[in-house]
């Protein structure tokens, strides 16, 4: 299962999300292929999170042990 915000839950920016807290796939500011990506390889316990670094941001897809399973990130253009 997919974690989601809470109905009506007020959405937090990402600019100020802490890396320890998993980010829901439908926050509105996730970026689609993100998401995308992040949906073609969830399985159950993943958690997504926001790791700002010098020049992107990276989306870490992690395992219920912690484990890192994929990281995204999108190039600037």
């Amino acid at each position: 299962m997919v974690k989601s915000m809470p109905e009506n839950a007020p959405c937090p920016p990402l600019g100020s999300w802490p890396e320890e807290k998993p980010v829901p796939l439908d926050h509105p500011e996730l970026p689609g292929p993100v998401r995308e990506a992040v949906q073609a390889l969830w399985q159950p316990g993943d958690s997504l999170h926001r790791v700002p670094c010098r020049r992107v941001v990276e989306w870490w897809l992690l395992d219920v042990d912690g484990n890192l399973v994929e990281a995204f990130w999108l190039e600037d253009r």
